[in-house]
């Protein structure tokens, strides 16, 4: 996490500050998904950990694949420590990708801390899989969906497509994941590129009875629970794609909480040793773990030189990336 220690007479001045106040949790999407679901958890327990035991509470400010949240929270909200966010869509990628315009600089979050690594993979229903290695999707078509061109279920096998030579056929306009989900149950497209945690929360029997085939996985290390699943990064031909891959599949700013730029630091610390102090607190950690989330609380400072070396990645490097995307 980042700095916790704070001087007893900051501390005082921390707890005066938040007491009586209401401290809000911004999400970038529509309640009752992944993100909104954890934060609705996180903020049930957060405001016992925070000094001056502030009420805490939810906000949804989605669209714009959770850009409007992330633009608001860095220009518009307090800076005074009272608003948090819990970015969505990769916000360290989408301004270098030309997926935002640049009205924020992701390294200058203070990213405080990760509830756990997204793992992403490339997954489908294995009864009607026509594939079940990479290798072979490079000699067969395989009919993925997808939310829309600037959604990771487009951007990543638009990607491998364009690098690694796979025969994706990407189909867009899903509102969502569950809507693709219930397309693969219908038949008409046979995976996605998705989260492989949400299967686990909205596909549990196709978890248990094996009828799912993963040909990638998208993590800064490989999942135990996807032995076997080989990590995107492996298949890298040359120096330069591996970077990228690298670069791609890291889920660690996946799952973050975030304070904009100009909050005064006892109070990033104070916040930031309140949400590590949630995510080892046994309450939150029963009821979170009952709706299937894993915790693994991830340092802020591993999220913060993450994010700064991807800001850092030259721009011949970015340019390929945009190109394999089809972003140019």
């Amino acid at each position: 996490m980042l700095v916790l220690q704070i001087p007893a007479a900051r501390a005082d001045e921390v707890a005066q500050f938040y007491a009586g106040k209401t401290v809000n949790i911004m999400v970038g999407v529509e309640a009752g998904g992944f993100y909104s679901t954890f934060a609705v958890i996180l903020a049930r327990h957060m405001g016992r950990h925070i000094p001056g035991r502030p009420n805490v509470i939810v906000q949804h400010m989605p669209g714009a694949g959770g850009s409007i949240a992330v633009n608001w929270v860095y220009n518009i909200a307090a800076k005074d420590g009272t608003v948090l966010l819990t970015p969505e869509g990769s916000p360290h990628l989408r301004v270098p990708l030309g997926l935002d315009k640049p009205t924020y600089d992701a390294a200058k979050f203070r990213w405080v801390g990760g509830w756990s690594e997204g793992v992403g993979t490339i997954t489908l229903k294995k009864d009607i899989a026509p594939v079940s290695s990479l290798d072979e999707a490079r000699r067969t078509e395989v009919i993925l969906g997808a939310i829309g061109k600037s959604s990771n279920t487009y951007l990543i096998p638009a990607l491998m497509n364009n690098t690694l030579g796979t025969r994706f056929k990407i189909i867009t306009g899903y509102r969502g994941g569950a809507p693709i989900r219930l397309a693969i149950e219908k038949g008409e497209v046979q995976g996605w590129a998705g989260q492989w945690e949400s299967w686990k929360q909205m596909s549990p029997a196709w978890v248990r009875d094996g009828n799912l085939v993963h040909l990638a996985q998208l993590a800064s290390k490989p999942s135990t629970d996807l032995a076997g699943v080989p990590l995107l990064s492996t298949f890298a031909r040359d120096a330069e794609e591996r970077i990228i891959f690298t670069a791609i599949e890291n889920g660690i700013a996946s799952r973050a909480l975030v304070l904009a730029p100009g909050v005064p630091e006892a109070r990033v610390a104070a916040i930031a040793r309140a949400y590590h102090e949630t995510l080892l607190d046994p309450q939150f950690v029963k009821e979170a773990g009952a709706a299937n989330y894993t915790i693994e609380p991830i340092a802020g400072e591993a999220i913060q030189t993450f994010v700064e070396q991807i800001a850092a990645l030259p721009p011949a490097t970015i340019a390929r990336i945009k190109k394999a995307m089809e972003l140019d």
